[in-house]
Protein backbone atom coordinates (compact mmCIF):
# COMPACT_ATOMS: atom_id res chain seq x y z
CA UNK A 1 0.00 0.00 0.00
CA UNK A 2 1.77 3.08 -0.82
CA UNK A 3 2.15 6.32 2.11
CA UNK A 4 -1.10 8.22 0.70
CA UNK A 5 -3.26 5.55 0.85
CA UNK A 6 -2.32 4.81 4.69
CA UNK A 7 -2.26 8.17 5.13
CA UNK A 8 -5.56 8.91 4.05
CA UNK A 9 -6.83 5.65 5.45
CA UNK A 10 -5.45 6.56 9.07
CA UNK A 11 -7.23 9.94 8.78
CA UNK A 12 -10.11 7.80 8.13
CA UNK A 13 -9.90 5.27 11.22
CA UNK A 14 -9.06 8.33 13.69
CA UNK A 15 -12.29 10.18 12.31
CA UNK A 16 -14.46 7.11 12.93
CA UNK A 17 -12.93 7.06 16.16
CA UNK A 18 -13.41 10.81 17.69
CA UNK A 19 -16.38 10.49 16.38
CA UNK A 20 -17.99 7.33 18.49
CA UNK A 21 -15.86 8.45 21.49
CA UNK A 22 -18.88 11.11 21.82
CA UNK A 23 -21.74 8.48 22.30
CA UNK A 24 -24.72 8.07 21.00
CA UNK A 25 -26.94 11.54 20.27
CA UNK A 26 -29.24 11.40 23.46
CA UNK A 27 -30.76 14.63 23.06
CA UNK A 28 -34.39 14.95 24.11
CA UNK A 29 -36.30 13.58 26.84
CA UNK A 30 -36.23 10.90 29.07
CA UNK A 31 -38.60 9.49 31.45
CA UNK A 32 -38.61 7.64 34.49
CA UNK A 33 -41.93 5.84 35.82
CA UNK A 34 -40.83 5.75 39.50
CA UNK A 35 -40.37 8.04 40.98
CA UNK A 36 -41.83 9.95 38.40
CA UNK A 37 -39.01 11.75 36.99
CA UNK A 38 -38.40 13.81 33.13
CA UNK A 39 -34.83 14.63 31.72
CA UNK A 40 -34.56 17.31 29.00
CA UNK A 41 -31.27 16.68 27.67
CA UNK A 42 -29.36 18.53 25.35
CA UNK A 43 -26.33 17.68 23.59
CA UNK A 44 -23.55 19.62 22.08
CA UNK A 45 -20.88 16.51 21.16
CA UNK A 46 -19.58 14.97 24.24
CA UNK A 47 -21.13 18.04 26.31
CA UNK A 48 -24.56 17.54 27.89
CA UNK A 49 -27.13 20.31 29.78
CA UNK A 50 -30.61 20.51 30.42
CA UNK A 51 -33.28 20.04 32.87
CA UNK A 52 -34.39 16.98 35.59
CA UNK A 53 -38.22 17.61 36.19
CA UNK A 54 -40.29 15.67 38.88
CA UNK A 55 -43.31 16.62 40.75
CA UNK A 56 -41.58 18.60 43.66
CA UNK A 57 -39.51 20.63 41.22
CA UNK A 58 -36.94 21.34 38.73
CA UNK A 59 -33.03 20.92 39.03
CA UNK A 60 -30.47 22.05 36.14
CA UNK A 61 -27.55 19.74 35.36
CA UNK A 62 -24.45 21.65 36.49
CA UNK A 63 -22.28 18.88 34.55
CA UNK A 64 -23.18 17.02 32.26
CA UNK A 65 -20.62 14.46 29.60
CA UNK A 66 -21.31 11.82 27.42
CA UNK A 67 -18.13 9.01 26.70
CA UNK A 68 -19.48 6.31 24.14
CA UNK A 69 -22.58 4.64 25.87
CA UNK A 70 -21.36 6.20 29.46
CA UNK A 71 -23.26 9.19 30.91
CA UNK A 72 -22.67 10.81 33.44
CA UNK A 73 -25.29 13.84 34.96
CA UNK A 74 -23.95 16.41 38.19
CA UNK A 75 -26.43 18.29 40.37
CA UNK A 76 -26.17 21.20 43.22
CA UNK A 77 -29.20 20.39 45.24
CA UNK A 78 -30.01 22.67 48.89
CA UNK A 79 -30.42 19.98 51.41
CA UNK A 80 -33.66 20.31 53.83
CA UNK A 81 -33.40 18.08 57.23
CA UNK A 82 -30.70 16.60 55.60
CA UNK A 83 -32.73 15.10 52.81
CA UNK A 84 -32.95 16.28 48.93
CA UNK A 85 -35.69 18.18 47.96
CA UNK A 86 -36.16 16.33 44.68
CA UNK A 87 -35.98 12.60 46.75
CA UNK A 88 -33.69 10.86 44.50
CA UNK A 89 -30.86 10.82 47.05
CA UNK A 90 -30.90 9.48 50.79
CA UNK A 91 -30.17 10.85 54.00
CA UNK A 92 -27.57 12.60 54.94
CA UNK A 93 -27.45 12.75 58.73
CA UNK A 94 -23.94 14.86 58.65
CA UNK A 95 -25.91 17.81 56.43
CA UNK A 96 -26.76 21.07 58.01
CA UNK A 97 -29.86 22.42 56.80
CA UNK A 98 -29.33 24.60 53.27
CA UNK A 99 -26.30 22.88 52.19
CA UNK A 100 -25.56 22.15 49.22
CA UNK A 101 -24.77 18.68 48.00
CA UNK A 102 -23.63 17.19 44.54
CA UNK A 103 -26.04 14.13 43.45
CA UNK A 104 -24.32 12.47 40.49
CA UNK A 105 -26.81 10.24 38.15
CA UNK A 106 -23.61 7.99 36.44
CA UNK A 107 -25.20 5.37 33.74
CA UNK A 108 -24.90 3.41 30.84
CA UNK A 109 -27.02 3.99 27.46
CA UNK A 110 -28.86 0.71 25.85
CA UNK A 111 -30.54 1.88 22.77
CA UNK A 112 -33.29 3.78 23.96
CA UNK A 113 -32.72 3.25 27.75
CA UNK A 114 -30.65 4.68 30.47
CA UNK A 115 -29.48 2.88 33.93
CA UNK A 116 -28.21 5.60 36.63
CA UNK A 117 -26.43 4.78 39.63
CA UNK A 118 -27.23 7.47 42.08
CA UNK A 119 -25.13 8.76 44.41
CA UNK A 120 -24.68 12.18 46.65
CA UNK A 121 -22.12 13.50 47.67
CA UNK A 122 -20.28 11.24 51.50
CA UNK A 123 -22.78 8.85 50.62
CA UNK A 124 -22.62 5.41 48.54
CA UNK A 125 -24.72 4.86 45.94
CA UNK A 126 -28.50 5.71 47.31
CA UNK A 127 -30.49 4.49 44.40
CA UNK A 128 -30.73 2.61 40.74
CA UNK A 129 -32.93 4.16 37.92
CA UNK A 130 -33.93 3.45 34.74
CA UNK A 131 -34.99 5.90 32.39
CA UNK A 132 -36.32 5.40 28.49
CA UNK A 133 -36.57 7.76 25.63
CA UNK A 134 -39.84 9.33 24.75
CA UNK A 135 -40.73 9.58 21.69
Amino acid sequence: MNIVKRVLLMLAVATLASLSAFGADIAGAWKCPKPSQTLNIKQDGAKLTGTLQNTIGNLRIAEGKIDGDKITLLFMVVLSNGVDPLGVAGYDSLAEEGQVTEITYKGTITGDEIKFKITQERLETVRELTFKKTT
